[in-house]
This record gives C-alpha cells, structure tokens and sequence, in this order.
C-alpha cells in the first residue's frame, strides 16, 4: 500500500500550494501599494475622500486576503479529498484480497470438516484429508500473520530496533536458512558474499524477514531448475545486497511490491500470500534504503537492496 507515500505527496501539494498563493499575493501586492500611493495624492487633493477612501482600500486588502485564504483552503480540500478517496480504495481493495484468499481454504476445511463429521470419509482417504485440512489452515495463518506484519510496518509508531550489525553474516545465514527448499525445488544457489564485514544499523529481525521474503520468492514463484544469485557489495558508502534468478520474467509496468501482487492470479495455494515482497519493500524503507526490480546480467530478473553502511 501506499499510504505513507500518498501522505507525502499530500504534504509536498500543500506546500507547493501554499507557495503559489504566496507568490501570486508577492505580485499583487506592488500593485496595491502603487494604488495606495495614488490614494494618498488623492487624499491630500481632496480631505473629503480620505475616510472612504481609507475604508475602500482597507477593504480591498481584507477581501484579497480572504480570497486567498478560501482558494487555499479549497485546493487543500480537494487534495484531501482525493487523497482519502485513493485511501478508501486501497483499503477496499486490502480487505477483498484477504476475503478472497480466505475465502476457499476455509470453504474446502468446513467441507471436509462436514465429510467428516458425517462419516462420508472412507478410512483410507482420512489422513489425506487430514493432511489437507492442515496444509489450508497453515496457509490461512501465514496471511493472518503476514497482513498483521505488513499493517505493523506501516504505522507511526512502528520503528525498527537497531543494532549494528554485518550484513554480509545476515544474508549467508538467510541463504543457509532456506536451503533445504532451494535444493528441494533442484535450484543452483551462486553465492558470492565477501568474508570481510560490512556493518549497517539495522533491525535483524526485520532484515532477515525481508531477506527470505526474497529467496523465497525465487522458487514460490518459478519453476525448479532454476538459477539463484545471493551477492552482497560494497558501493561507496552503501551496501548492496542482490538477490536474482533464471526464472519467469516479470511483464514490464507490473508493481511487484504491491500486496496480493504475485504472477499466480489464479492464488493457487502454497504459492504465497502475495504480501512477501510488500512486506520487504516496507523493511527497507523503514531502514532508510531501497529495493528495486532490476536487470542482473546473466540473470532474469532481480532484487536489488541498497542499505547504508556504518563505521
């Protein structure tokens, strides 16, 4: 979602706002003087047209000042409006994403819970559907755990605990965390992760999150076979961390950092919640970095995270 982001942007307008009306009174405001001027020759020709003449010009500058108060005030309106609006449908959209991804494990498990229950199961079949039942509430609890964290990260009050940490040590522990599903999905892992330390400030917990956020995706969403790079360099005084793969490509204009965005429409289950990428987006933002989709030369696609480093 994009709440901070559209909150920004809301805070950017005013202030552009607020410098145009500025601006335009700056340029007004010459000519009211000129006309004042002109007043006091008026007035000084004629004593009799001083009071309105005062009243008139004193009113004028009330009215001007009114004027572009209320054109503030409406332009601010209307940016918070719409900004509201775009909050509204995000929302909407949140909340439908979740219905519909729970929608069918709970609908499969009240039916096998009911097949059950009516002794429609033959004893054979039992610990198949068993099994079932427990894969599709496991799936419904990673997304009520992953919403949850994904909604955390957005808050104000959020902040990540930092520590100085080598970032080099985090992500081959990453690496090492998930290779029993990288070797199960046959994916070729390249690691080329410097023994020397690169130290940043940052929130281990947090980071390793998004880092197996972004080697999980490699083989939730692509074939077996495949290729993945796990590399981490010094840039000047940034870090950066790549994680790419030989997998399917992503269509050009398709924002993978958005939640429930994943290349399986159809949300097919075990193959993600759709929120990992959104949830690692947050991290290192949270973090004062970036992550970017980008080509990685001999790769398909890839991650890459730029995190600033420390002394």
């Amino acid at each position: 979602m994009k709440n901070r982001s559209g909150m920004a942007k809301l805070r950017l307008k005013v202030v552009i706002w607020f410098c145009v009306i500025t601006l335009i009174n700056g340029i007004i405001d010459p000519m009211l003087d000129a006309l004042g001027e002109k007043m006091t020759v008026l007035i000084e020709s004629n004593e009799r047209f001083a009071v309105p003449a005062v009243l008139g010009f004193l009113l004028l500058r009330i009215a001007i000042f009114i004027l572009s108060a209320l054109v503030f005030y409406m332009l601010i309106r209307n940016e918070i409006r719409k900004e509201s609006e775009r909050q509204i449908r995000e929302n909407n959209l949140l909340y439908a994403s979740v219905a519909h991804d729970l929608k069918t494990p709970i609908t499969s498990i009240s039916g096998f819970a009911k097949a059950l229950s009516d002794g429609k199961i033959p004893d054979s079949e039992k610990a198949e559907i068993y099994g079932i039942i427990s894969s599709k509430s496991g799936n419904m609890n990673d997304l009520v755990d992953e919403l949850f964290e994904y909604s955390q990260l957005g808050t104000e009050e959020y902040q990540p605990k930092l520590e100085k940490l080598d970032v080099c040590a985090l992500l081959r522990e990453t690496v090492a965390d998930n290779y029993g599903s990288l070797e199960e999905h046959s994916i070729e892992v390249d690691i080329d992760i410097p023994e020397t330390a690169i130290y940043i400030d940052a929130d281990r917990r947090d980071l390793h999150r998004a880092f197996t956020n972004l080697i999980t995706n490699t083989y939730k969403h692509n074939p077996d076979g495949i290729k993945m790079l796990a590399r981490a360099a010094l840039d000047g005084d940034h870090c950066v961390i790549t994680i790419a793969d030989t997998g399917a490509e992503i269509p050009t204009g398709e924002d993978v950092f958005e939640p429930f965005m994943t290349e399986n429409s159809s949300r097919t289950p075990g193959r993600g919640t759709g929120l990992g990428l959104a949830i690692t987006k947050r991290v290192i933002d949270r973090h004062g970095g970036s992550v970017l989709l980008c080509a990685v030369d001999g790769y398909t696609k890839g991650f890459v995270v730029k995190l600033k480093t420390t002394e």
